[in-house]
């Protein structure tokens, strides 16, 4: 399905991330694997390899424009090209808008929204010859008239600015023939999750259900498909 393509995903080297690169190198691509920690990459790249998978792993903070830089020139060195970006690096942060301070607000925002945008224009010239397709993962909280968690204003504020990206990204990519779309998940049995909110009784996606959107979005299925966001209510799991 996915054979003789390349595929970048940030973040993955654990949760959401990792489940998405497994899945898009069981579906044939060739995986590039990025994260901040080098031992996380190196345990997704073992994993994706054990079943016959082909991936190579990267370290990069994707709020850093100089090794975002690097990946990207990497990815082309190692793999002559890319054909899916997947960004799904991100941090939760901030507290009630009262109480944040512009530092911490920019933090957030550096990785959320800033790292998105520095991935998808490096992702844009690699693609413009032969086309592509840019997942990017927002939340729940970057969709218009669901309830916002109090206490997460920089997240929410961020997580919004990558929907906002994407949908321009979608214009400026037709006449190249890069789409671009977003997965908006709610509640998703990660550790990060777990962190935020310790000992709380969410109905939660799996990582493995987050994936499996966004390998569709990725992939020839949903090759008219531009400029959508796709919300993933885990509440409706209680049905």
């Amino acid at each position: 399905m996915l054979k003789g393509k390349t595929a970048l995903v940030t973040g993955s080297g654990r949760g959401i991330g990792r489940a998405t690169a497994q899945l898009l190198a069981e579906r044939g691509a060739k995986v590039a694997v990025c994260a901040r920690t080098a031992g996380e990459v190196d345990e997704t790249v073992k994993l994706i390899a054990a079943k016959g998978g082909v991936a190579k792993g990267f370290t990069c903070d994707v709020s850093d424009e100089a090794q975002v830089k690097k990946l990207f020139e990497g990815v082309q060195r190692e793999f002559g090209g890319l054909d899916i970006l997947v960004n799904n690096a991100g941090v939760f942060g901030g507290t009630f808008v009262a109480n944040t301070s512009l530092e911490e607000f920019n933090r957030v925002f550096a990785v959320n929204t800033a790292g998105v945008f520095l991935c998808c224009r490096e992702a844009f010239n690699l693609m413009k010859g032969k086309g592509g397709s840019i997942v990017n993962v927002s939340s729940l909280a970057g969709v218009q008239g669901v309830e916002k968690f109090p206490g997460f204003g920089a997240y929410t504020v961020s997580k919004f600015g990558v929907v906002g990206l994407t949908e321009v990204l979608a214009v400026e990519g037709k006449k190249y023939g890069i789409r671009a779309n977003v997965v908006a998940p709610g509640a998703v049995n990660t550790a990060m999750l777990h962190s935020a909110f310790p000992n709380s009784d969410f109905v939660m996606l799996s990582p493995e259900q987050v994936a499996s959107a966004i390998a569709f979005l990725a992939g020839p299925e949903s090759s008219g498909v531009s400029g959508v966001v796709l919300p993933l209510h885990s509440d409706l799991l209680k049905g």
